[in-house]
């Protein structure tokens, strides 16, 4: 089984229909944190189909997506204020 690593995603999208559109489809890879920020566990397999399906739907010179990879030790010194807990998923990162 591919290793999952964690992943921070965050849009700004100038349309609402494309917006929620993005928001429906990253619903099927990650938990929803923000009003446009998900946290993901992703294989490998996953992250590219989660950019494909990102690429397909944003426009380039309207949107805006980023998507950060955290290793295991950002995840660690990690820290949270308020509500809602930090993600415990600690795997091994895989460097591809």
């Amino acid at each position: 089984m591919a290793k999952r690593q964690f992943y921070i995603v965050s849009y700004d999208i100038s349309d609402e229909k494309r917006l929620r559109e993005i928001h429906k489809f990253m619903k099927d890879f990650g938990e929803w944190k923000q009003k446009s920020v998900f946290e993901c566990w992703l294989t490998p397999e996953a992250y590219e189909n989660m950019k494909a399906g990102l690429k397909k739907l944003f426009k380039p010179r309207e949107d805006r997506v980023r998507i950060y990879r955290l290793c295991k030790t950002c995840r660690e010194r990690a820290f949270s204020y308020g509500w809602g807990e930090l993600p415990e998923e600690f795997e091994e990162d895989v460097i591809l």
